[in-house]
């Protein structure tokens, strides 16, 4: 109920002891030797043959599972971009490139209305097309989860999970993060080395971004799309942030990276290649 006060009305919701992840990840991710890199990227064509794809195919289609395969894509060829550091004189570099995705879902008894992002992560997103993650994510969005969980994928037992999100932040540092941030292992099983969320929407006109702070080595935000104007005609512009882990990559490396990924995603390369595969199928039925 609505409280009044010489400040006005005002409402007590209880802070919700599963945002205490976030915001412990948020602490490590501010002693990351982070780079962001702001993109302008003109998807005119990839959003006109997503529209094409899910006409054509009646399957649902989002656009950050678009950009999440593209991301997977241009990792897979550049793998030291997602590559983790183990102690002082190693870094694992790892083949397959599994992608965290943010997933928004409600949490506690009002869960109409309020919401946590709760990562999902998609297996081998390098050799998956943006329909499979599409449905994977859409899946994930659906799936039954234990009241009280931060995760949507496997997590201990309530009791356990509210023992310790009422620890101090320092012991849950000592007995969890520690432990989970030196172990490369770890980290891919538990998080994997990518993450793409979505930071900003557009505001009719203008490009929104977002610089996000992750403790993964590589984090893609997905900002906001707007008209643009150009002697060819109008053209829809994407504004994308790349994050990188400095004490883990340079910059050329990064560049070619960022050069791939460019191209995947204004050349909807591979939404024609599904289209070509299933025509074939179809030609040869």
């Amino acid at each position: 109920m609505p409280k009044t006060d010489d400040v006005g009305s005002y409402r007590v919701v209880p802070f919700r002891p599963e945002r205490s992840a976030t915001l412990d990840s948020l602490r490590w991710a501010k002693k990351r030797l982070q780079i962001p890199i702001l993109l302008e990227v003109d998807v005119t064509e990839t959003r006109e043959a997503i529209r094409e794809f899910r006409s054509r195919t009646g399957k649902g289609l989002s656009f950050t599972a678009w950009v999440v395969s593209c991301v997977a894509r241009a990792a897979a060829e550049h793998p030291r971009v997602h590559a983790a550091r183990r102690g002082r004189r190693d870094l694992i570099i790892f083949d397959d490139v599994d992608v965290s995705v943010l997933v928004e879902r409600g949490i506690g008894r009002d869960f109409d209305k309020e919401t946590l992002p709760m990562p999902f992560v998609v297996r081998r997103a390098n050799e998956k097309g943006p329909s499979e993650i599409h449905d994977e994510v859409r899946r994930a969005q659906k799936a039954e989860i234990p009241p009280g969980s931060p995760s949507l994928e496997g997590s201990p037992s309530r009791w356990v999970r509210s023992v310790f999100f009422q620890l101090p932040w320092w012991i849950r540092d000592l007995v969890f993060w520690r432990r989970l941030l030196r172990d490369p292992m770890k980290i891919k099983r538990t998080m994997g080395t990518v993450v793409v969320t979505s930071v900003g929407m557009a505001t009719p006109g203008v490009l929104s971004w977002g610089v996000p702070l992750s403790i993964h080595p590589l984090a893609v935000g997905v900002g906001g799309i707007t008209q643009r104007s150009s002697p060819a005609g109008n053209a829809e512009v994407l504004a994308l942030t790349v994050s990188f882990d400095h004490a883990v990559i340079d910059g050329a490396p990064v560049g070619r990276f960022v050069h791939r990924l460019h191209e995947l995603l204004t050349r909807a390369e591979l939404l024609t290649g599904a289209r070509s595969v299933e025509d074939t199928e179809g030609g040869s039925a």
